[in-house]
């Protein structure tokens, strides 16, 4: 019998076709009332002033980081336990990604390991909330703002997460949230960067359309401006988000409480299932400072299991066509990301969590049936890695 349990999928529903379908009827495709209630409902959950929504995640981040000022030979700080999406922005800008290793509880970026990286060349510090989970955010500010650099909040994985009573994307001078199609909310592919600098906002809006002075349907001036060069400020980029991207993210915006409680239900699941086995760390947060948005559920095998082991398990989920991934490998050990970089990094807390975490299947749409399958199949597998080793 086939399981045919994905690693994750979005929830589409009536709803998002229907607005999608409208979007194609409308008079503009692209940077038109659909992109601008986008931006306007990401804006007011980050508690910002500006959205400015890309056509992804990454375009997002390369602008923002153009936006601050991030030029060739410029120091960024970077987490080492996340995607390589960062990285590779810092690279294509010709700075240098500095790697900060994780806390070994949160799996967020270490807030000692950041302020020992930072030194007179030092641009910005970005900093993500792995899995949802915004915890130690709020160090890292305290150290940007004492050292006066600029932090930008790669919120990704944590729209929704809220610590302190402070939503993700509100502690720096900018965050970038995606919507592609495996994050809580999705607007199938799309980032959208908040800000409450004015300007920081004006350069990423025109940055994204080809670096023109204004969006069409943005400012009555353009209309008296009829050639070119009186709109071009700067060379900028193709990184508009469609309309029909943005109608599907309005209407994911408008379920966000729905959304986030069925995931959050299908954690509770997991925890109740998998919180008693002593070999299994599963994602652990404090209750009464953090609300968590769930991107994943991704857990920590106890020490006495390899990297070996963990794939082994891996494979052999598979095998039971269940989804699993090794999330994340660090950044700074990734064979292109070396080639790149010449500085040595000292990260040992992310090569030893990394060796050992793996994500299991999460999606808002998994019901309990498939919860209890994927733990069952994964102690099986755990076991067959014990027997095996032996």
């Amino acid at each position: 019998m086939s399981t045919n349990i994905p690693l994750s999928c979005a929830n589409i529903t009536d709803s998002e076709i229907q607005a999608a379908s409208d979007a194609l009827r409308g008079e503009t495709q692209t940077l038109g009332p659909w992109t601008k209630r986008f931006e306007k409902a990401v804006a007011s959950q980050a508690n910002a002033s500006f959205g400015i929504a890309f056509s992804s995640a990454s375009s997002a981040m390369q602008t923002a980081l153009e936006g601050l000022g991030v030029k060739k030979g410029d120091e960024v700080i970077v987490p080492t336990f996340d995607s390589s999406s960062t990285t590779a922005c810092v690279i294509r800008l010709g700075a240098i990604p500095i790697f900060a290793d994780c806390d070994a509880r949160s799996l967020n970026c270490d807030a000692d390991d950041v302020a020992s990286k930072i030194n007179s060349k030092t641009k910005v510090i970005v900093t993500s909330h792995v899995f949802g989970n915004p915890t130690g955010i709020e160090a890292i500010a305290k150290i940007a703002m004492k050292n006066e650099i600029h932090l930008l909040e790669d919120a990704g994985q944590a729209i929704g997460s809220v610590v302190n009573s402070r939503p993700a994307g509100s502690f720096g001078r900018a965050a970038v949230f995606a919507f592609h199609s495996t994050t809580q909310l999705t607007s199938l592919e799309g980032g959208v960067i908040v800000t409450d600098d004015d300007r920081l906002a004006a350069s990423c809006q025109s940055q994204r359309n080809h670096g023109l002075s204004s969006d069409p349907l943005y400012s009555l001036n353009e209309l008296h401006q009829v050639r070119t060069d009186e709109r071009l400020i700067s060379l900028g980029h193709s990184f508009r988000l469609s309309e029909v991207h943005a109608a599907v993210g309005v209407t994911q915006m408008g379920r966000m409480d729905e959304i986030m409680k069925r995931r959050g239900q299908v954690s509770d699941w997991y925890t109740l299932k998998l919180g008693g086995n002593g070999d299994i760390m599963c994602p652990t947060f404090d209750p009464q400072k953090v609300h968590m948005s769930w991107d994943g559920y991704v857990i920590r095998l106890s020490d006495r299991f390899k990297q070996e082991d963990r794939d082994h398990i891996i494979r052999g989920l598979h095998r039971h066509e269940i989804g699993a991934a090794d999330y994340f490998r660090p950044v700074h050990t990734l064979v292109p990301v070396k080639n790149a970089v010449q500085t040595k990094s000292q990260c040992p807390v992310a090569e030893s969590i990394s060796a050992r975490t793996l994500a299991l299947p999460f999606f808002t749409s998994m019901t309990k049936r498939e919860v209890d399958i994927v733990c069952q199949t994964l102690e099986l597998m755990m076991t067959r890695s014990t027997f095996a080793e032996n």
